[in-house]
């Protein structure tokens, strides 16, 4: 996705409305408790697409406030959206009265708020004004070509446009005083033979902070062609495929690898693939993921500190193949005995346990998507997967999943026709240690995961994926 324009308002979340925010939230604290303030809003214009049509659009401007407060040891955890003196007075209440209750730590811990870290600005593209306050006049009128070709072909263009300001503040009493504000796109279209969900599909997404039309409309064409060339999908056998893994496939199991392998929770579980074999081969040598919320290649939505303030460190997770690390916020970082990565995640987040890899990359290669296919003498050409399990056997990295939207047979390095719907099993691991040399390409996408984490990867291929069923 590509920069786009200027701005046409001023957003509703500056730094003068988040300050004045927290600093009310403080007014509240009891003296005997330390408090962590965490602001986070959101200035949303979404849009929805089915049949061809735009059939949702609109604009929400929410802001919610979680405070963390250590009081003799225990720590309280509080929300609210509501932003008045009144409810954050009763925030900030019931997280120091949680504290209390906890006083003396779980297990013998003792809970303390992260100190200030070193700042790491956003880079300068985070906020992309045009695409922060793009509205859906605009939106409708840069889409209205692809829903005219796709009616016309007979498809039925369906997926998501949203657009928005995604601001997050963080002060506490131990100095931490951090504001970022930046903008986002989220941008996923499919294509589907009607009767849609029985026949032919295609599918591609993208998540940055940059949008403009040529985007869109580069986009709608892709998925409209892509999805006439998966008409009619033939049975192949099933067994072990060499595959090329289009982006989005990848970062399907880019998502489900940084859950099971590279969380705080995962590592301290004793369930994580890295444990004991840190400094190992776990992967062919073609593999380098890290963490970094810097957004190094130009394309996410970069994010410079996590729910605690934290500056985002970047962090290598598999360097060339080989066990690196794993992410941590400030409390499993003090069990660990080691310094935190600024991974905290949203105390608010019905998934949140733990630090979580939030902005992973894998590394990209010198190949383009031709060079790789070319590299498939018989195999097959993946546009991504889903209903995706990676718990089966988290210390090999075992997942199972379906083909979905757009497999092709490759023979001789030349696509010849869509297949059907299998389901892979497979352990990840040993699938990328099955990465020939020159099996990784250079063009990346972003894909967006939880919380609007990032995961960013180019695409690959892999020797042998098992493919052990039908759906």
């Amino acid at each position: 996705m590509s920069p786009s324009a200027t701005h046409t308002s001023d957003p509703a979340f500056d730094r003068n409305v988040t300050d004045d925010v927290i600093g009310r939230a403080m007014l509240h604290r009891n003296a005997s408790a330390a408090l962590e303030v965490s602001f986070s809003g959101r200035e949303a214009a979404t849009m929805r697409l089915a049949e061809s049509q735009i059939t949702q659009a609109g604009r929400a401007t929410v802001g919610r406030v979680t405070v963390r407060a250590v009081r003799g040891g225990g720590l309280g955890i509080a929300t609210t959206t509501d932003l008045s003196d009144a409810g954050l007075a009763a925030c900030v209440r019931e997280a120091e009265s949680q504290a209390g209750d906890a006083a003396g730590g779980a297990a013998g811990e003792d809970a303390r708020l992260a100190p200030p870290g070193p700042a790491r600005p956003a880079p300068d593209w985070a906020l992309d004004r045009a695409t922060g306050w793009l509205d859906g006049e605009t939106k409708a009128r840069w889409l209205a070509p692809a829903l005219a070709s796709h009616e016309r072909d007979g498809l039925a263009l369906a997926g998501r446009f949203h657009t928005g300001l995604m601001t997050r503040a963080v002060r506490s009493t131990t100095g931490v005083d951090a504001f970022h504000q930046g903008s986002y796109a989220d941008l996923a279209l499919s294509a589907l033979e009607r009767p849609a969900g029985h026949r032919a599909s295609a599918f591609r997404a993208g998540f940055s902070a940059r949008v403009d039309e040529a985007a869109v409309e580069a986009m709608a064409d892709d998925v409209r062609a892509t999805c006439h060339r998966a008409h009619d999908p033939q049975p192949v056998p099933l067994g072990a495929w060499d595959v090329v893994l289009m982006p989005a496939a990848v970062a399907e199991l880019l998502v489900w690898l940084s859950e099971i392998g590279f969380s705080s929770r995962a590592w301290e579980d004793g369930t994580s693939f890295l444990v004991d074999r840190v400094g190992e081969r776990v992967t062919g040598p073609g593999v380098t993921l890290v963490d970094d919320g810097q957004m190094p290649f130009g394309i996410g939505v970069p994010s410079p500190f996590d729910a605690e303030g934290q500056p985002r460190l970047r962090v290598p997770l598999i360097d060339a193949g080989v066990g690196a690390g794993v992410v941590f916020d400030t409390r499993s970082a003090r069990r660990q005995g080691c310094a935190g990565t600024g991974h905290a995640t949203d105390q608010a987040s019905l998934i949140a346990d733990g630090a979580r890899a939030a902005h992973v990359h894998l590394l990209p290669g010198d190949g383009d998507i031709e060079a790789l296919v070319g590299q498939l003498d018989r195999g097959l050409l993946i546009s991504r997967f889903h209903y995706v399990n990676g718990m089966l056997e988290p210390r090999r990295a075992v997942m199972t999943g379906l083909l979905r939207d757009a497999a092709f047979l490759v023979e001789g390095g030349r696509v010849r026709h869509a297949v059907q719907t299998m389901r892979f099993t497979d352990s990840i691991l040993e699938a990328f240690a099955r990465i020939p040399a020159g099996g990784v390409g250079r063009d990346l996408e972003s894909h967006t995961t939880f919380d609007d984490d990032c995961v960013v990867c180019p695409p690959v291929l892999v020797r042998g994926l098992r493919f052990t069923s039908g759906r």
